[in-house]
């Protein structure tokens, strides 16, 4: 199934506005995060049809992205057959050699890599779960529809509160201010609004030293918060090693990460309970099949981050994939994709993604 050709597109989207309330007794923390999302998608056209694949940004880099896939991936890629990922991924690490297969290289690749898997299970007439090997037909799942630091217990409660109706775990929302108190207060809010029985992830993005990591970690575990996700640097292994051995409160790492190496790291020395790939800037599925190897082969869990319409697919096939980070950002961008059933987040029935840009895509597309 040979690549005839490979085409781009970007996307903004607005994310929905959010209030800033102050708390009692406490200065709001400052507003920070995207307005909007950017998206660049990619057109494959092959022997059998046309297949599509995308990344994410929640910041700067889109144009980037598109250029460097325009002019370094593109040519790397067509004329060769989609089947041949693995070969296909090994050729554009060796391609990005000098200047590291990470950041906007891997995050470009992962678009197109991502296109590869659609184009292959389309052939196939098979969603990706099912060609992938699917072993149940809905994944667990919870929300992070609000990004950045800047949010308040409200808009959080709200949005934990709908993710709840429809059968979500919980919400993940970042902290990580120069306001510690604040960031405290604002998660004992959130949870006692929603309750006990709601899952709640905090992750901070690797902002924080290690005491006030150590003395959050603690709080949250007596708030009953269900993950702390990069509460320190992550390239910090020393300081991961004094908070796994410290707390009960499982640690979460990787969404900052852009190189498989990394979680490799982590899963060998323990480091870390869940693995949290983002395949929009690890390498594509391709890529993060082999985190989910990796973790697999320790006994770690995978949550990737975001992209549902992907990693549904991939809940239901990869024993790793215990949980699914779900947004709504691209639900105005795309037709299909996946939908909650019985309280779980199901793939779609189509061939592979079982995605198509939406009648009303044109509006969002950046000139």
């Amino acid at each position: 199934m040979r690549i005839l050709s490979l085409t781009t597109d970007h996307y903004r989207v607005p994310l929905p506005k959010r209030h800033r309330i102050p708390l009692a007794g406490a200065a709001a923390a400052p507003q920070s995060g995207a307005a909007a999302i950017e998206v660049v998608v990619v057109t494959l056209t092959t022997e059998a049809g046309v297949a599509l694949g995308f990344t994410t940004l929640a910041g700067p880099g889109a144009a980037s992205v598109r250029a460097l896939i325009e002019t370094e991936v593109a040519p790397l890629v067509v004329g060769e057959s989609a089947h041949d990922t693995e070969r296909l991924l090994a050729k554009a690490e060796f391609h990005f050699r000098d200047v590291g297969f990470a950041g906007p290289a891997s995050r470009a690749y992962s678009a197109v890599d991502v296109a590869l898997w659609d184009a292959k299970s389309t052939a196939a007439r098979v969603p990706l779960s099912v060609y992938l090997g699917a072993a149940r037909s809905a994944s667990p799942f919870f929300t992070s529809e609000i990004v950045g630091t800047g949010w308040d217990a409200g808009d959080a409660t709200k949005s934990a509160q709908a993710a709840l109706k429809v059968g979500a775990m919980g919400v993940r929302l970042e902290i990580g201010t120069a306001n510690v108190e604040g960031d405290a207060d604002r998660a004992r809010e959130l949870h006692d609004a929603v309750g006990e029985d709601a899952w709640i992830g905090l992750a901070a993005g690797g902002r924080y030293d290690l005491n006030t990591a150590l003395a959050l970690a603690h709080f949250f575990q007596d708030q009953g918060i269900d993950w702390f996700e990069d509460p320190i640097n992550p390239a910090d292994a020393t300081g991961y090693a004094r908070l796994a051995d410290k707390l009960e409160i499982p640690l979460a790492v990787g969404s900052t990460f852009d190189r498989r190496e990394d979680f490799t790291r982590v899963s060998r020395d323990g480091l870390a309970r869940i693995l949290r790939p983002d395949l929009g800037k690890v390498g594509g599925v391709t890529a993060l099949l082999k985190i989910a190897a990796v973790a697999e082969a320790h006994g770690l869990a995978v949550c990737p981050v975001r992209m549902p319409e992907v990693t549904a697919h991939l809940g239901a096939a990869l024993p790793a994939v215990t949980l699914i980070d779900r947004v709504s950002w691209c639900d105005a961008l795309f037709a299909g994709g996946p939908a909650v059933e019985s309280g779980k987040l199901a793939p779609p029935a189509a061939p592979g993604l079982g995605l198509a840009l939406s009648p009303g895509a044109a509006k969002f597309r950046v000139a």
